[in-house]
């Protein structure tokens, strides 16, 4: 089970790691404007660049990972305070020892016990901790959605840059491909010639053509060159433009299942805690160990437990809670999407929590 202070520093850890992820993003970022932005290519070290994309890439891989991770610790939270619901149902030591002389009066200590206990602090504390990650992963979605549009704005730039390049290249080709016969043709002009006069008009047409030709095809090298690199920046920033996109849908996912689960707590934890101190018997408790990935059941056992122990409140508990019932409804049929969403995107972190093999880095 995760403990508060297990919590925090997962927290600090993760906007740690987005800190230096933000900035490695700006400087890639600001490569990319400028390739955009420049006349000409520039003197940019591959090497470097791809591996600070690489890098941004492992750590967006750790990092969603660690918070996958602490939004299954919260369940595994939750889950754990089915002890505390058990209690309730049970009576104290205290209980016990006066339930030796009077039934009754342990009887009474045990439902002014449950009047009296609020579950409040226990739900305050689990919801502070899941709403600071998500006020962390919509800082860092801003951050990421902001930085997604600029960089895709520079990367079009970059490639309509490398189509220009090509189509700049082509029509060098073809230039280059008109010549060659051009030149030979005079070549055998000069050869058939007789008459001095026409031979030197030839040679100087011929001159004329050979040096375009040369320039040609330097300007070919030069763009056939060009291309190349513009290619190489292309399916670098691409990759590095798509795992923004990645990363944003990530943080998407990550924030709606948190979303949804506090919403789905805050509700069932009312209705158990209403229903404890209302319900002429505490039976109901034990549906709270369906708590967390097994929540998906867990109102509609509470409401049976309530009809089928205790008739004679039936009519008030139904009144009490039946806008809760309907919200529930609604929030379980969210859920199950936010929770199918998050298992596909996250299903290792899932394999590795269940199988208590995670380790967090």
């Amino acid at each position: 089970m995760y403990e508060t202070k297990t919590f925090d520093d997962e927290i600090k850890k993760t906007q740690g790691m987005m800190d230096v992820m933000r900035s490695e993003m700006e400087a890639s970022s600001e490569v990319l404007e400028t390739l955009a932005k420049s006349d000409t290519i520039g003197d940019v070290d591959f090497d470097i660049e791809n591996a600070r994309i690489e890098d941004v890439l492992n750590q967006q891989k750790v990092m969603e990972s660690n918070i996958a991770d602490m939004i299954i610790g919260l369940e595994d939270v939750t889950n754990s305070f089915g002890d505390e619901f058990k209690s309730m149902q049970e009576l104290s030591v205290g209980e016990s020892l006066v339930g030796f002389f009077s039934k009754q009066k342990a009887k009474s200590m045990h439902n002014d016990r449950i009047r009296s206990t609020s579950l409040a602090g226990n739900l305050q504390d689990l919801l502070a901790k899941s709403n600071t990650i998500v006020q962390v992963l919509q800082q860092q979605k801003s951050v990421l959605e902001e930085r997604y549009k600029t960089s895709e704005a520079s990367l079009r730039k970059v490639i309509e840059r490398r189509q220009k390049s090509t189509e700049s290249l082509k029509s060098t080709q073809t230039r280059i491909e008109e010549i060659n016969p051009a030149l030979l043709d005079l070549e055998n002009q000069m050869a058939a010639s007789t008459n001095q006069a026409k031979r030197t008009k030839l040679e100087g047409e011929r001159s004329v053509l050979a040096t375009e030709y040369n320039q040609m095809q330097a300007k070919e090298q030069e763009l056939l060159a060009g291309s190349q690199t513009l290619e190489r920046y292309t399916s670098m920033f691409q990759t590095f433009v798509d795992s923004l996109n990645n990363q944003i849908a990530a943080q998407s996912t990550l924030i709606n299942k948190l979303n949804i689960d506090t919403e789905q707590r805050v509700v069932l934890y009312k209705s158990l805690e209403d229903s404890l101190k209302t319900a002429a018997q505490q039976d109901v408790a034990h549906s709270i160990n369906t708590l967390g990935s097994k929540v998906d059941t867990a109102a509609e056992e509470t409401m049976a437990g309530i009809g089928a122990a205790a008739q004679s409140h039936i009519g008030d508990l139904l009144e009490l809670h039946e806008k809760n019932m309907v919200s529930s409804q609604e929030i379980q049929r969210r859920k199950k999407l936010a929770d199918d969403a998050f298992a596909r995107r996250f299903s290792t972190v899932l394999e590795q929590h269940q199988a208590s093999k995670y380790v967090s880095n």
